[in-house]
């Protein structure tokens, strides 16, 4: 494939509002518009059109990350300036690749219907807030609107840790850095505790994927800085599940001792249809630090923290059910959308008026 027809593609993505364009060899290109795939055009894609187009896309780190975990996310420029996030991935011996387009400016959190939990957290002075969500669930975009948020304070220095740098911010009041995994920084964990030893105030991980990142980032929280960092789960349960396996089973108690000292909170998200206009809705569980949960987790008793919060929805804490049924009474997501994310129905229904 030549980087003309796959230009046409993605100017195909922009216009009709697509989320990703999906090039997988022996099917035709495929645009995701509102969840459902629509034919970009109708010639199949080779698997030398994807070699051909991820030959100028990676390079040898690249390529080992790509061996070695099955997957890599690149920043794709194109000739008309477009910036895409290029997921390559290889499943038996095939590979495919998934390009997302990337806002050009900087999201806000207001213009995101996200909880206002979350930009209270941007004004934590010190500790650990985990970002929960799988590929696709709009974690990148929220942790890219916490940058945006905290750029604002004139006092704060700001370093962020990204796998691939999407979204170039813009100088604000406050003095920002950031840094690249392969580029400007050889890991993520190197990244964080140089970030550290600059003086950071608040550093951003676009994501933890091993036990090394996770201990830089607890280290940075209980030195004093505030750290939000991206996790790939998709439920706070799920969230803490993943960041506690990744220690050895000898040390998870430590790790869990560890976590309920530093966290301030987590954050697990995915999106939603929305009801009466194009685009997507984020639906959020958000668990607050309290002491409650804080011995939750120290416990390993994880199964306690959605009836926690349910009982301190007053401390800005909410499960997927509540922020289904919230979403709901704004009417910006329909009845069957909501319930086919919805843990328990009649919950969700409860206080709901079914029509």
């Amino acid at each position: 494939m030549d980087t003309t027809r796959l230009d046409t593609l993605l100017a195909a993505t922009v216009r009709l509002g697509a989320t990703a364009l999906h090039l997988v060899p022996g099917r035709a290109p495929a645009l995701r518009v509102q969840r459902r795939f629509v034919e970009g055009d109708d010639t199949p894609v080779q698997l030398g059109d994807i070699e051909e187009l991820t030959s100028n896309m990676l390079f040898s780190d690249h390529r080992e990350q790509l061996e070695r975990r099955g997957y890599v996310e690149v920043l794709y420029v194109s000739r008309a300036g477009g910036r895409y996030r290029a997921t390559v991935s290889r499943t038996n011996g095939e590979t495919s690749l998934v390009l997302c387009p990337v806002p050009i400016e900087a999201p806000q959190l207001a213009s995101l219907d996200l909880p206002d939990q979350i930009s209270a957290f941007t004004r934590c002075r010190q500790g650990f807030v985990a970002v929960g969500g799988f590929f696709g669930a709009g974690k990148s975009t929220t942790l890219s609107a916490i940058v945006d948020a905290c750029s604002g304070d004139s006092d704060r220095h700001i370093v962020t840790i990204e796998d691939s740098i999407q979204v170039l911010h813009q100088n604000g009041a406050s003095l920002l850095h950031q840094r690249e995994v392969g580029r400007h920084v050889v890991t993520a964990a190197e990244g964080v505790r140089q970030a550290v030893a600059f003086g950071a105030d608040v550093i951003v991980v676009s994501e933890i994927h091993d036990l090394a990142t996770l201990d830089a980032v607890l280290t940075a929280s209980e030195s004093g800085c505030l750290v939000f960092a991206g996790v790939e789960a998709g439920s706070i349960i799920g969230v803490l599940v993943e960041m506690t396996s990744l220690a050895a089973v000898e040390d998870r108690s430590r790790m869990r001792t560890r976590l309920a000292r530093s966290l301030r909170g987590v954050t697990a998200q995915s999106l939603l249809n929305r009801s009466h206009k194009g685009g997507r809705v984020p639906v959020v569980e958000v668990l607050v630090a309290s002491p409650a949960v804080r011995t939750a987790i120290r416990t390993g008793r994880l199964k306690d923290l959605p009836a926690i919060m349910q009982r301190c929805r007053g401390l800005g804490m909410q499960t997927t059910d509540i922020a289904l049924r919230n979403l709901l009474n704004q009417h910006l997501v329909l009845e069957e959308e909501a319930l086919l994310h919805a843990s328990d129905r009649e919950e969700v229904l409860l206080r709901y008026p079914v029509r």
